[in-house]
């Protein structure tokens, strides 16, 4: 038996009895039984093998002191007693550090601390092999060649040569798929668009889309800051005052939090998707597909701005790059009011509290009554 096992109170596998061990002395924290939970992963892909496990040793008692004796020089070349003793029992107390989370390069900031959405649980795990057929002119093979299973999705638009292929999610996972779908756009050519419920998209998304099939055309007779300029000397002055809101830094979304569609539309950027499925959400604001691409594309080139949701009602953006000096969200703010005059009724008093929103938030709500 070696000198460390004695010093620990453990005994080799041959030499091991029914007496009780002794109780490992207290630590600030105690490490469950390997069998209580499952290994962690070592990425937040979820897809690479279980980081190695690291024993756990109990700290020995206190040891009566040695009755005091003459230090013996070990003659030259000869190893020491204690590290003799030592090495055919020594315990590897190697602390493997964690393995840094994976961090999309596009959008540029993490979207969310997101897990990847588990396999559906109505389809069994499928490999390219076992994959069925797909249907003609879906993004499953696309999205497949790039590493993502998605369920099975449907057509459930089309007008001219675009299609709206979904499929639906569960609230908890929907930013899990938008996120994967959209970091994979380069390879696929689809991008991901929330939708919000099914009931919504019934007979061709006839209660959300406009007719219209020109409106990406029609952007080429707008300008973002003619048409900002234009709406907001018919939105009025808005409110000013100190702002009491308090100031959030977000990236809270609405439509995630609750089930729904997710959408596939192959496009070449998020802006495009309003026009390219002429939305109808602000009709009453006097905003077509083409005013909605314009102003988003003005907010893509100055933040960064991605279509996250567009519902019967609502239309969400994310923001990797906000505004950050005062001035400029105040600038901001004031486009915000033009696009969306309705936030003020919904809730936000004074322009300068939404200029102090606009400063921090990376998720850009318009709703219009």
């Amino acid at each position: 038996m070696g000198l460390l096992q004695r010093l620990l109170g453990r005994k080799p596998e041959d030499e091991a009895d029914n007496t009780t061990p002794p109780a490992p002395a207290e630590s600030p924290a105690e490490t469950p039984p390997a069998e209580s939970a499952p290994p962690p992963t070592s990425s937040v892909l979820g897809d690479a093998a279980p980081l190695p496990e690291t024993e756990t040793v109990a700290e020995p008692g206190p040891e009566p002191e040695p009755e005091p004796t003459a230090a013996v020089e070990p003659e030259a070349g000869e190893p020491s007693a204690s590290a003799t003793e030592a090495e055919p029992d020594e315990v590897d107390k190697t602390v493997v550090p964690p393995q840094e989370y994976f961090t999309p390069s596009r959008p540029k900031r993490e979207l969310l601390d997101l897990e990847p959405p588990p396999q559906p649980k109505d389809e069994p795990p499928q490999t390219p092999e076992t994959l069925p057929l797909d249907v003609s002119g879906s993004p499953r093979a696309a999205l497949r060649n790039a590493g993502i299973t998605v369920p099975h999705m449907q057509q459930i638009v089309q007008l001219g040569d675009v299609r709206l292929w979904a499929f639906g999610v569960r609230a908890d996972e929907a930013l899990g798929w938008w996120l994967q779908i959209r970091q994979v756009h380069e390879k696929t050519g689809w991008l991901p668009v929330l939708l919000g419920s099914p009931d919504d998209w019934l007979d061709n998304g006839e209660g959300v889309l406009h007719e219209g099939d020109a409106e990406l055309e029609r952007m080429t007779e707008l300008d973002a800051e003619t048409l900002l300029h234009d709406k907001a000397a018919e939105a009025g002055e808005p409110p000013r005052g100190v702002p009491i809101l308090p100031t959030r830094g977000d990236s809270d979304f609405a439509v995630p939090k609750s089930d729904g569609l997710i959408g596939l539309v192959e496009a070449e950027h998020s802006w495009q998707i309003p026009a390219l499925l002429p939305w109808k959400g602000s009709t009453n604001w006097e905003l077509y597909g083409a005013e909605h691409a314009t102003i988003l594309k003005h907010w893509h080139e100055r933040h960064e701005v991605e279509l996250v949701s567009m519902t019967w009602d609502i239309l969400e953006l994310y923001v990797p790059n906000p505004p950050s000096a005062e001035e400029d969200a105040l600038d901001t703010a004031r486009e915000v009011h033009a696009y969306c005059p309705d936030l003020m009724a919904a809730g936000v008093p004074t322009l300068d509290d939404l200029a102090v929103h606009m400063v921090r938030s990376r998720a850009w709500y318009f709703r219009w009554a």
